[in-house]
């Protein structure tokens, strides 16, 4: 069978491959299980497959990316007889860390800037009307008088989620709290005799300034992955024969599976109301390779400079393993493993097992 033909196969197959392995945990974990087990064991399991993934990310760190990269940057020296003692590869590397960091410290700052504050009006009523003026006894919110003063009247001008109604339990040895008037009188700590009733008002910090926006890390895996698999992909392209072809193609699906998979989870983890923006970032992913193995196509059948496609290969690789870097570590596997994730033995191990997938994998590459 001609060589094009064979590229043109595994070009379906991979796109087929990549859609199936990526939407499995979604209907396996993040959704078919929430009718079979319970809520506390979903999320263990959950968390062990999250384990399992930075296991395999940091394989494809260190046995594919930074191997990879930097023996194809070795190449590109050797070809234009480049000497140079600084590691310029591990520049790359550093470049891509970088370019993470400060787009997330980014991203944290706009959200933190933009996210309305959540502006709560409570209705209480005076104390001194129901004959029990204990001093302090609306220091702190949600308490009441020893007599029935009603239920409290909570009027919401934005919709609260549980973690803003809880800020309102804070004590008020913590916590200052300004009531004002209906006649406009200001107090502090306490109520208006005056008046039968005051407005409480409390501006609750919006939960996603007080969360990471956990989404950047699965969508900075899209754009790291997407820079590998387009090398994978490249690999298949490049080569001239069929039985070639089929060796690389065995290689490189099995690889792709398990990072589909993993990253699956993570996208439809960020994404839990809007399973169908994961499912299009999926599609997204998963024409990768595709595009790789046309770009290999395109080199093999035109005239392309050697030295300009290794020197772009290496660059984007140290980028992409930049990326891996950073949300490996930062952001997947610290979670729980380290002095502050109280992690257990079987979050090591999953993730051990994790990256010897990753190390079978690149044995069989070999």
């Amino acid at each position: 069978m001609d060589p094009l033909y064979v590229k043109i196969i595994t070009l379906g197959v991979l796109i087929a491959l990549t859609l199936l392995l990526g939407v499995l945990p979604y209907f396996l974990v993040l959704r078919g299980s929430r009718s079979l087990i319970s809520t506390r064991k979903q999320e263990k399991v959950i968390a062990y497959l999250n384990c399992f993934a930075g296991g395999v990310f940091l394989g494809t760190l260190l046995l594919h990316l930074l191997t990879e990269g930097s023996e194809v940057f070795e190449e590109y020296k050797s070809s234009i007889n480049l000497h140079v003692e600084i590691p310029l590869f591990n520049i790359f590397v550093a470049v891509g860390f970088f370019l993470v960091a400060f787009l997330e410290l980014f991203m944290r700052s706009w959200l933190f800037n933009e996210a309305p504050d959540t502006k709560l009006e409570i209705d209480v009523p005076n104390p001194a009307s129901s004959g029990n003026n204990s001093q302090g006894q609306y220091g702190s919110l949600g308490r009441r008088s020893g007599q029935d003063q009603g239920e409290n009247r909570i009027e919401h001008e934005h919709n609260c989620t549980q973690h803003e109604q809880q800020c309102l339990l804070a004590s008020d040895r913590h916590h200052r709290v300004t009531s004002q008037t209906a006649s406009g009188d200001v107090v502090e700590n306490g109520v208006n005799q005056n008046e039968e009733s005051v407005t409480l008002q409390v501006k609750v910090i919006s939960d996603s300034k007080t969360k990471t926006p956990t989404g950047i890390r699965a969508y900075l895996l899209l754009v790291a992955l997407s820079f590998h698999t387009i090398f994978d992909g490249l690999a298949v392209g490049l080569q001239k024969n069929t039985s070639e072809v089929w060796q690389v193609f065995a290689a490189i699906s099995i690889h792709k599976s398990i990072i589909a998979f993993c990253l699956g989870l993570e996208m439809f983890k960020s994404e839990p109301q809007r399973p169908s923006r994961a499912f299009i970032w999926l599609c997204f992913f998963a024409l990768m390779s595709p595009i790789g193995i046309g770009i290999g196509i395109f080199l093999t059948s035109g005239e392309v400079d050697d030295h300009a496609r290794m020197l772009s290969s290496s660059i984007l690789q140290g980028l992409a393993a930049g990326i891996f870097l950073y949300v490996t570590f930062l952001e997947l596997l610290c979670v729980y493993i380290g002095h502050n994730s109280h992690g257990e033995f079987f979050s090591i191990f999953f993730s051990l097992v994790g990256f010897v997938v990753m190390a079978l994998v690149k044995l069989i590459d070999e």
